[in-house]
């Protein structure tokens, strides 16, 4: 039995300060940065799903400034049936070394483009074909002069990002809605291994036999996906939210 692992994203870890603007996923308000991968299993999911997703821009210079997003690579896709949605333009096809919207749009000083931002795959849920879509946020002054650094991110599918589910022979985990604390009961040592809504692992921890008790107080409110694994390689897949 296969369990999919909806989403993983690989990051580059320095910091980088884009002086003009910052990007943000809206589910968790974490900062996007250059160069990210944004990884799917899934196509043509539903709007609130997690492969729509949804970002904010937020204008940190010292004058309003005014954006664009280019498409600077596709990988195996022609750009049709994907949506890309930014101040108020929704398209649902897109097209290489094209920027949108055509008319930079105008992002006042100290304010955020939020509502409606957004990159999805609208190809039908059986493509079976690995795509992605490289997107480069540009920032431009009312003159139209390029300022500040862009910021690359690539949208990836790959229908094959899952993860074999070997059924262990007893392993609870409750409650799945949780606060402080996740109870995990196990007849095996296992590691487990916490990724949030972007697909990024946030937290990594051995599971004793028997009975366990893991903190979680320390990581934001969302779902996260855990994957835990025996000591022979095989692992299982489950879903909890953190209040």
């Amino acid at each position: 039995m296969k369990k999919t692992l909806l989403f993983i994203c690989f990051s580059v870890f320095a910091f980088v300060s884009y002086a003009q603007f910052e990007v943000r996923a809206k589910s968790d308000n974490s900062l996007i940065t250059d160069g990210q991968t944004i990884a799917f299993s899934e196509a043509g999911c539903g709007f609130t799903d997690p492969c729509n997703w949804k970002f904010t821009v937020t204008n940190t210079a010292s004058e309003d400034i005014y954006m664009r997003i280019f498409i600077d690579d596709l990988t195996n896709t022609d750009g049709t049936n994907f949506q890309l949605c930014f101040a108020g333009v929704c398209l649902n096809n897109v097209t290489l070394n094209s920027g949108y919207p055509t008319n930079p749009a105008m992002i006042a000083l100290g304010a955020t483009s939020s509502n409606g931002n957004n990159f999805w795959n609208l190809n039908p849920s059986d493509t079976s074909i690995a795509m992605s879509w490289t997107m480069r946020f540009q920032a431009f002054d009312a003159g139209g002069t390029q300022i500040g650094t862009p910021l690359n991110v690539t949208y990836s599918f790959d229908p094959n990002l899952s993860i074999e589910e070997e059924e262990f022979t007893s392993v609870e985990v409750f409650p799945t809605q949780v606060k402080n604390e996740l109870n995990v009961t196990s007849n095996q040592k296992l590691t487990a291994e916490f990724y949030d809504i972007l697909g990024k692992k946030v937290k990594d921890i051995t599971v004793d036999m028997g009975k366990s008790k893991i903190n979680v107080s320390d990581l934001s409110p969302q779902l996260y996906i855990i994957r835990f694994t025996d000591e022979a390689g095989k692992t299982l897949i489950r879903k909890i939210i953190v209040e």
